[in-house]
């Protein structure tokens, strides 16, 4: 069982109720594996309430895997952990994934909501860097990191100095590759993003704008999708980030799926 449950598919201002950006993924790690991995990947302002209305175990969640340092993408963090330290009596530790300066930026924005809180399990961070020197001469990815029943691969991307796009690489039966995902976070339509997408057997790609401005901006808009969209070369294509008015006319002109809230995708 490999999948993901799109707790939120908005915008930053939550267009059509839609929630800010969280994704549940989950993988089983194939048919000798008696553990569920579940990574809570990126989770703005609005997670908790929507991961509350899911169900969701946050005892339950291994780790958290962050883009970018935007408050639809991450702002949501410190409810979390509070979640997690008060109410589920959380003790053992939770890793978070993310570009440099993740722990700084991390610890920032839960001193600013909870100056001085101390939460009763540890938090064990790690850095994912898709821009590492050994990736300067190619620039399509950075070193992978193996957690659990995934194989997570950074790639950069274009939009904050530090986003950066993942691939999740499920591990099958007998250690063999099992599905494969891919996320964007915010992006430019670029090389940078169709390397990620290719060839994975899901792809969750933000849609953002009507039409892209002059000069550009780092959103994808239905324009270039309209334009550029078969470069994205995923076996399966869902645009999320995403209006009701874009969604409609993604599936009214066939150009892919889209997500919405409480969506499970499996890959």
């Amino acid at each position: 069982m490999n999948r993901v449950t799109v707790i939120g598919s908005g915008n930053a201002f939550n267009t059509d109720g839609r929630a800010h950006a969280c994704y549940l993924v989950e993988s089983d790690g194939g048919s000798n594996s008696d553990e569920t991995t579940s990574v809570l990947l990126d989770c703005g302002a609005t997670s908790l309430y929507r991961l509350q209305q899911e169900g969701v175990d946050l005892n339950g969640i291994d780790a958290v895997l962050l883009t970018h340092f935007h408050g639809d993408h991450f702002a949501g963090l410190p409810f979390i952990l509070l979640e997690m330290s008060l109410v589920c009596g959380r003790k053992r530790p939770l890793h978070i994934f993310g570009p440099p300066g993740v722990a700084a930026a991390c610890q920032a924005i839960v001193d600013l909501c909870y100056p001085g809180f101390r939460f009763a399990f540890d938090i064990e961070y790690a850095v994912l860097d898709a821009r590492s020197p050994e990736n300067a001469q190619t620039q399509q990815h950075g070193r992978p990191q193996s957690f659990q029943n995934f194989t997570i691969i950074p790639y950069p991307i274009e939009h904050r100095p530090e986003s950066t796009g993942y691939r999740l690489v499920a591990k099958g039966a007998a250690n063999s590759d099992g599905g494969s995902f891919a996320f964007s976070g915010d992006a430019l339509f670029d090389q940078q993003l169709i390397a990620l997408v290719d060839g994975v057997d899901l792809a969750l790609v933000e849609l953002t704008m009507q039409e892209q401005w002059d000069p550009p901006v780092a959103h994808l808009a239905l324009d270039e999708v309209r334009a550029r969209g078969r470069e994205l070369k995923a076996k399966r294509l869902v645009y999320t980030h995403i209006t009701d008015d874009l969604a409609r006319q993604v599936v009214a002109e066939g150009l892919g799926e889209v997500a919405s809230d409480g969506l499970t995708l499996n890959f």
